[in-house]
């Protein structure tokens, strides 16, 4: 267990979002806001808009040769921008229709597989999470549909073939985006489906979320074996599907793992898992460069240097004292050892904003939940499975470690049944 205390010190916590909802990640603002929602592209949006733009440039001119550089530029630019309203469109759909059911959705994010924020939603039933579910996909055919009867209209008038390229690419995009998410895997729509079938079938979201982990599991094989026919007819376009049936059946395995890891802490709160450390450590500024914390030459470090503490993850404080980031061991190994007298903890550390935070009332099953979204910056993925601990009044009360949470999970499964909370 990696605690960290320090005891009756105040700070602020950017980003902390309340215990038990995981709906807004990092609390983040700003941005378009659509129906009260704020739309946020992350990094992987943004490069799978550049690689439409490279697409679209290739496409358009070979599909309809003859037409000037600027129409094509115009043409390329309106494919990548129904590409992006096309998915922000889709998870709108699902933000709109979980906020219908109770949830509370303030943000949406967009990646390079479409949405990050989706499937967090805490709801109610089995109809909430089937309708939240169903919505994006239905939006995307309907857009489809919508696209082709606009191609087929501007056809009929005589509109040049380049603006019908461009609603027949929407059309396109849509209805790929619509039938891929309905298939019943791990992470999809239709997985979520299948999940709140399940449920309302069973009446144990616990079942239900196995069942729909290994529906996943049987898709990705028969995907796989799709695969596998493609390529030995001569395909090329094998070797992608097999790459998805890998995809989904590692991410149906995790999704199992998950649900038993849940099934395992129901009881348990955060204050469960956090005792008084023998030997607290203190928060370090972040200011500091790597070397002098090395070293031990100022807070946060033991005074025999880093060797002189047992912890694995120490959180950051800015010049005001507040909450900077958290900074673990793997991010001090990944940089150069040339680079350690210069470099500044706050430059390799986690920003506090990608931190996940909790309180000790915090059910530990909801604080998994919320452990398990995506990264969406290089540096949070050394901070995957930690959680700094906020006491009263935003007190640092302690780091989580996946250790720790590995730990959590095996004694919840002894005591499974025992507990009475």
């Amino acid at each position: 267990m990696t605690v960290t205390r320090t005891p009756g010190t105040a700070t602020r916590t950017p980003g902390a979002a309340p215990a038990g909802q995981g709906t807004d990640p990092g609390g983040r603002r700003g941005g378009v806001r659509i129906a009260g929602l704020s739309i946020r592209l992350t990094t992987g949006a943004h490069i799978l808009a550049m690689l439409a733009v490279v697409v679209s440039a290739l496409s358009l001119r070979a599909a309809a040769p003859g037409w000037h550089a600027g129409a094509y530029a115009a043409a390329t630019a309106g494919v990548v921008a129904l590409l992006l309203a096309s998915m922000i469109g889709h998870e709108l759909a699902h933000a709109v229709a979980a906020r219908h059911h109770g949830a509370r959705c303030r943000e949406i994010s967009v990646g390079f597989f479409g949405g990050t924020t989706h499937g967090r939603y805490q709801l109610p039933t089995p109809r909430a999470q089937w309708h939240a579910a169903a919505a994006g996909p239905a939006v995307s055919l309907a857009a489809a549909g919508i696209s082709v009867a606009a191609a087929a209209g501007l056809s009929a008038l005589g509109a040049g073939q380049l603006t019908v390229m461009v609603f027949a690419f929407a059309a396109w995009i849509n209805a790929v985006l619509g039938v891929v998410s309905l298939l019943p895997g791990a992470g999809l729509d239709g997985g979520r489906i299948v999940r709140a079938l399940a449920w309302a079938r069973t009446g144990d979201p616990v079942r239900a979320g196995l069942a729909s982990a290994r529906t996943g599991q049987v898709t990705g094989a028969v995907l796989a074996a799709a695969g596998l026919v493609a390529l030995a007819l001569g395909h090329i376009g094998g070797l992608w599907i097999g790459l998805i049936s890998i995809l989904m059946i590692s991410a149906s395995r995790a999704e199992a793992r998950q649900v038993l890891s849940t099934v395992a802490l129901s009881g348990l709160h955060v204050r469960d898992i956090l005792p008084l450390s023998a030997s607290p450590v203190a928060a370090t500024y972040s200011w500091q460069t790597v070397r002098a914390f090395l070293d031990g030459e100022g807070p946060g470090a033991a005074q025999a240097g880093l060797a002189g503490t047992a912890a694995t993850a120490f959180p950051l404080r800015d010049v005001d004292g507040g909450l900077a980031g958290l900074l673990t061991l793997s991010q001090l190994a990944a940089l150069r050892a040339e680079r350690r007298d210069t470099t500044r903890l706050s430059d390799v550390a986690t920003p506090i904003a990608h931190v996940v935070t909790t309180t000790p009332d915090e059910p530990l099953s909801g604080l998994l939940a919320r452990m398990g979204a995506r990264p969406t910056i290089p540096a949070a993925l050394h901070t995957m499975g930690h959680a700094l601990v906020l006491g009263d009044e935003g007190a640092l009360a302690g780091v989580l470690t996946p250790a720790d949470m590995a730990r959590a999970g095996q004694v919840g499964a002894l005591y499974r049944g025992r507990r009475t909370r």
